[in-house]
């Protein structure tokens, strides 16, 4: 009886590792990622100090400016928000084409994973029409001062 419960233990921990795997490589990723955003904040600030340094006065609105801008426009975000739409969609059609004819216990999670799929990327596709409705003037403003 007790091998049993320690049987049912270790497959319970094998079970875990694939996902503490994934957990530990998203924790990586969240790492990279904010330790990336510190260092242009502190290049940024090296950059304000030594031009304080040399004039003493004031910084110039120019270099504010060029520091500070975002690197890409509102309609390369809203673009690349319908591209992974556009992406799962097609990654949720084709699994759930796929696998639905073929439905057992063996598919049953590919067919949700399809779903889930579709409807993100649904969800993205969506947020990119309504976004650009709402965002127009802002879109159109951006782009007359990247003219500019």
């Amino acid at each position: 009886m007790t091998e049993d419960v320690y049987t049912e233990i270790i497959w319970t921990i094998e079970d875990l590792i694939p996902f503490l795997g994934i957990i530990a490589l998203c924790i990586v990723i969240v790492v990279l990622y904010f330790r990336k955003k510190h260092n242009e904040i502190e290049k940024r600030s090296e950059i304000i100090k030594t031009v304080l340094e040399k004039d003493s006065g004031s910084v110039p609105e120019e270099l504010l400016k060029t520091l500070n801008k975002p690197k890409r426009s509102l309609k390369e975000r809203l673009l690349s928000k319908l591209l992974w739409g556009m992406i799962c969609t097609l990654i949720g059609l084709v699994l759930v084409v796929a696998v639905y004819p073929k439905v057992c216990e063996d598919k049953a999670d590919f067919l949700t994973l399809g779903f889930v799929s579709l409807a993100v990327g649904a969800g993205l596709v969506v947020y990119y029409f309504i976004a650009r409705r709402v965002l127009r003037s802002e879109i159109e403003k951006e782009e007359r001062m990247l003219k500019d």
